[in-house]
This record gives structure tokens, sequence and C-alpha cells, in this order.
């Protein structure tokens, strides 16, 4: 046990001085626990070559930046045997690779070793000593046997036979939990409360992937990807393969807000039992403290990196999570030259260290991924995955986690059912924001919970008139039939009500990338369908088809005046801006819409049989899949006994994805 009296430097301790079975007795918390994790990490060989006075070329690895100023000052700095060269970033000209080589070269040759100290060797120190080292030795965080060591020299009392895992801890943070005369319980206590509430003051949050869903409820493309990730992570901990023969060390997950990309996260760390580091270009700017600074942003990037490295080097691999990854990585090539000479130092860096990351798998996260840097995707740094919002099934999964023991009597087939109502475009954040009003409700009445809960806050009950929500039917009746007139696949159509929009029908696959006037023609007769369909079966058009005659407008506007498919090959940079003052851009845009909207017209007469089933059913059922129009067409016609605003389960239907139309926005009614 050290008295207080002991807390000064020893400069006689020398780390190669000493047997190797004599532990290290420094004065300080700090010094002994830099000595005792240099000294568990050195081959026993080694220490003893030094000794002799071999000339040996070390690099030494750290856990974090701030583990490199104690490491350096364990090893003897005794400029007649060994030469210690510190560097963790913090000086960008003095800490570059191409500094100092000249004197690496002159100490080896004059017979002194020279230990090089880093949390990123390749990043800061000299190329050449990096080059011509003797050997790379990893210094990882204590273990519970150098803690229980510690303790007995620094503190007072008993030790616990429990002892927290540190790995994720700064070294001064691990420091400053051992205070002058206290207790050892106190010091542990300090310890457990520090890792439990993860690194937020430096880095990012080091979070809790227990709380993450499992693989499974993950969309099949992403659980594919978890799956391969986790291969690869497992060969190259069992030492099968190198790093760099990693398949996807990492992924930039693209996609809207909400679509389950920090999930993904999340739970691949889950499932990999590693530790999950997160953090975001925005808060990252907020710790800097001098907001705005090139050097305190650098150095919080770096920091999280380091981060991520710390852990991965004591748990053989991490996640490390940046969201908003296009605010750290933005597109120079969108900037103008002051933005870009602003910003290319940080990207530089954020390339730089995309392509080092041993043991780190990076998962970007970007609601704007068209924003970030081509030069973040290119092979050998992040593999872009676009992450679209998942199916009913899938959703239902995440629910069935989420809920718990909730609703476990309700069938599979009924919970499938009423998630679709919510319609394709809904995200995993929105089924969490689900199971907690569907159990809020429960808990505030007392009771279990129940379907009834879910369908209330899924889609809630429909307030507009019944003129109004048969509309709403008869538009996207009219999209569905022009959609199968097209010789497309309908994925979806709904008439629940979303904000302004009624409705909502969307198409399977995807659309062609190079269409033609043929494919201009029939995608605008869908879009004016909903409008001909009211028109034909209901004597009027609405206020309802705003949004269409937009798109169909702009579409023709493109598709003649930039795309060289009408009468003119004269190219315009944005043709529907100019149509106010193109009077002959806008009398062709015109003259076509007249046409089209006839021949929308003609196929709502020749099919209004089949509108008005469809329309049925919606009013019926809210929400309609492809296979579910399919049957409705197949089967002899049968007429309903009128508008029906009972929801009753739609039967389940295939996952898909595709362009959509967005039915009627009634203003000023109950929409």
């Amino acid at each position: 046990m050290s008295k207080l009296s002991d807390l000064q430097r020893n400069d006689d301790d020398d780390l190669f001085d000493r047997p190797d079975d004599d532990a290290p007795a420094p004065g300080s918390v700090a010094d002994a626990l830099a000595g005792a994790c240099l000294g568990a990490a050195l081959p026993a060989d080694l220490r003893r070559r030094i000794r002799r006075g071999a000339t040996v070329a070390i690099i030494v690895q750290a856990p974090g930046a701030d583990w490199c100023g104690p490491l350096a000052r364990a090893v003897r700095k005794d400029p007649q045997k060994i030469v210690c060269v510190s560097r963790d970033g913090s000086a960008r000209r003095d800490h570059d690779p191409a500094h100092g080589n000249d004197g690496v070269a002159a100490d080896l040759a004059g017979g002194r070793s020279v230990i090089g100290v880093s949390q990123d060797p390749p990043q800061f120190l000299p190329s050449t000593l990096v080059a011509v080292a003797d050997a790379h030795v990893h210094v990882r965080a204590p273990n519970a046997k150098v803690l229980r060591s510690l303790l007995r020299k620094h503190a007072n009392g008993r030790i616990p036979d429990a002892l927290p895992d540190v790995s994720t801890l700064g070294f001064h943070e691990i420091v400053a939990c051992f205070r002058p005369g206290a207790a050892a319980r106190d010091v542990v206590a300090n310890l457990v409360r520090i890792v439990d509430a993860g690194k937020t003051a430096t880095v990012g949050a080091i979070r809790d992937a227990d709380d993450a869903p499992p693989l499974d409820c993950l969309p099949a493309d992403l659980r594919r990807l978890a799956r391969d990730i986790a291969s690869g992570v497992a060969d190259y901990r069992a030492g099968r393969i190198r790093w760099r023969d990693v398949r996807t060390p990492g992924v930039l997950l693209a996609g809207p807000p909400g679509a389950g990309k920090t999930t993904f996260a999340a739970a691949l760390a889950k499932a990999l039992d590693v530790p999950l580091i997160v953090d975001s270009c925005g808060r990252m700017f907020a710790r800097s403290g001098d907001v705005g600074h090139l050097g305190t942003i650098a150095r919080a990037m770096q920091d999280v990196c380091d981060a991520a490295r710390a852990a991965a080097a004591t748990k053989g691999a991490s996640i490390l999570c940046l969201d908003e990854f296009e605010a750290a990585c933005p597109d120079r090539a969108s900037m103008d030259r002051r933005g870009r000479d602003f910003w290319t130092p940080i990207v530089t860096l954020v390339l730089t260290l995309l392509e080092d990351h041993a043991g780190v798998i990076v998962v970007a996260a970007s609601n704007f991924a068209d924003a970030v840097d081509a030069a973040a995707v290119r092979p050998g740094r992040l593999t872009r995955v676009d992450v679209a919002p998942p199916g009913a099934d899938t959703l239902a999964r995440i629910l069935r986690w989420r809920l718990g023991d909730a609703l476990s009597g309700v069938a599979d087939a009924d919970l499938v059912a009423t998630v679709r109502l919510a319609g394709p475009g809904a995200t995993p954040a929105q089924a969490a924001h689900w199971a907690r009003d569907v159990l809020h409700a429960a808990r505030d009445a007392r009771r279990d919970a129940g379907l009834d809960d879910l369908l209330r806050v899924v889609a809630p009950p429909d307030h507009r008139s019944p003129a109004d929500r048969r509309v709403a039917a008869v538009h996207e009746a009219g999209h569905c039939v022009a959609y199968l007139d097209a010789g497309l696949t309908i994925a979806s159509t709904s008439i629940v009500a979303r904000g302004d929009s009624g409705g909502e029908t969307r198409a399977a696959g995807r659309p062609s990338m190079f269409p033609t006037r043929a494919d201009l023609d029939a995608g605008v007769v869908i879009l004016l369908a909903g409008r001909s369909a009211e028109e034909i079966v209901l004597g009027g058009a609405s206020t309802g088809a705003v949004v269409d005659l937009a798109m169909a407008t702009r579409a023709l506007a493109d598709g003649l005046g930039a795309h060289g498919l009408g009468d003119t090959l004269l190219h315009r940079s944005d043709p529907a801006a100019t149509l106010t003052f193109d009077h002959a851009l806008r009398a062709a845009v015109e003259a076509d819409l007249a046409r089209l909207h006839a021949r929308a017209k003609d196929l709502i007469r020749r099919r209004r049989d089949d509108v008005e089933r469809i329309a049925d059913a919606l009013l019926t059922r809210r929400f309609l899949t492809g296979d579910d129009v399919a049957v409705l067409l197949a089967a002899p016609p049968v007429r309903s006994g009128g508008p029906k605003d009972v929801a009753t389960d739609a039967g389940p239907g295939p996952k898909v994805r595709g362009p959509k139309v967005r039915g009627p926005k009634i203003r000023g009614r109950n929409s």
C-alpha cells in the first residue's frame, strides 16, 4: 500500500532494468498503470534483449491517444541507451510520418534502441521506424490482474472479488478513480460508475447493445449484410485472415430517417458481442469547444476513432457508427472554393481514418448519402448500401421484440395485416413509437394491451366524411387500374390518411433507367387516372389531384424540354421553370396533358367496373396489397352494400418497393 508521500516520481525505475518477475513499483497510479500495462505487453525475450544492450526498433501501439504520454514515461529515455518517440497526433506538422526519419536512422546506426509510442503508428510515427521495426507491441487496457495489483498498492482494505471491465475507459478516467487513502471498494465503485456512464464527455457514446434487436428483426438484405460482416470478423478474430481480407470492413447506409441504419449497427454489435461506439458530426462539433476550429474538430474525429480502436484491441473487434456522415465527409465537388478550402483537411483526415481501422467495423449512416464525398465510397473504404423502409413482416417482428409479452396472443397474420395499414413507407422508428403508445395505453387503462390498441396508433380512425372517403377510394382505384393497364404490378394501395395525403398507391419493381416516349406517356396516364376516375365515376374532379397534376406537368416538361422526347432537340436545364415564359414548350405540354387525360378517361370508362370494385374494397379494408387487388379483379363482380368504415385485416402480401403515386390531398376537408 502506497502512502501519500509515495506519490512522487521515482526516476530510478526502469522497465528494462528489473527482472521479469519483479512487479513495477512506480510512485504514482498513472506511472504504475502505464508500467504494468506495458510490462504485460512486452515479451520477456524482448526485454532481455534490451537489457543486454541489443539495438532494437520497437513500435508500441497505445490503446488511445491519452495513453501515449504515460507509456512514453514508462520507458527510460536515456539517450545513451533508449530513445522514445511518442506521437498522438496533437501536433499536425511534427507528428507526420515524413518527419523525424533522419533522427531514427541516426539513433539506430549509433547503437541506440528506438521505441515509438502511438495509438496509430502508421499515421503518426516516422515511416522509417514503422518500416524497420523489430517488434510491434499492442498495449491493452488493464485486465483484472493489473487492476488488482494497482488496488493492492494504491488503495486500502479488501479488494472486491468482481472487478469491472475498464477496456472502454480512457487512461485518465481510470487514474481519476483512484484517490489518496481511498478504500478499494470505493475505487471499484468509481470505476463501475464511469463504465456505466460511458465516455460521453470525450468521445462518442459507448452504447449498450444489449437493448438492440436480434438480427432476425432486420430486413432480409440487411440480415445478409450483417451475417457477411460477422463471418469476416469471426475469421479475423480466429487468425484465419488479415483485416485487409475482411470483405466488408465498412459500409455507408443510405436511407430516410428512421429506416433502421443505427439500429443495424446496434444489432450487429449485439450479434458479435463487441463494443458499439456511436457518434455524429454534430456531437463532435459540440465537444470540440472552439466550434469551427479545424484543429479541435480533427481532434474530436481522431478521438472517437481511437476509442473504437482501443475497444477493438481489447475485445478483438468493435463497431464504430458515425451518424450524419454527410456532415463529417461532405462532397467537396459541390462546394465553392471557400467551403472546399475549409473542409478539405477534415475530409482528408476522415478518408485516411477509413483506410486504417483494423478490428473496427465502420458503419456510417446518412439521410443524404449523395452529399457524401465520392472518395469515401471508393473500393477499400466504405461500401454503399441503400436502406429502404422494411416490409410489414419485418416491422411485425420488430413490434414483437419491442412489445415483449404484450400481444403474445395475437396471431402473426393479424399483426402483419394491421402493420400493413401503415403503408409501405413505415419505418422501424415508427414501430418503436407504436410499441410505446400501445404499452402506454394499456398501462393507463390498467389492462392488457390488445390488437385494437395497435390499430388505433397504426391507422387512427378515419374522421373524414363518407363523401371524402369515397373520393379517396375512387381516386386510388383509378391509379390501380392504370398501373395494371400499363403492364405494371401493384405493390399496395391505401386510403389511410397521412397528413394532407388522402391515400397512396405504389407499384412493385423499379422504373426503367432509360424511359422512352411511350414510357413517359404511360406514366402520365397513371398520374392522371386518379382524377379521371373521379370524373367518370363520381361525375366531377376534386382538388385532390393537385400533386398528380404537378408531377405530370413536370414529367412532360422534362421529357419534351430536356430529353428530346418531343418535336425539338433543344435542351433546357430546368424546363418546368421556363413554362411561364416559354410559350412553345407550354403549348406542347398542355396539348400532351389534354391528349393523355382523354386517354386516361377512356381507360376508366372501359374498366369502370374494376375501378368501383377496388374502391368498394378500399372503403371496407382501407389497405390492399397487390395480391388483394389481383384476387378482386379475378373474382366475379359482387356489388357491395355501399361504403363501409370498418377496418378489417388485409391478407398478407409480398414485401415490395417501387414508385408511388400519392392520392388526393383534399384541402379544407377532414383529410
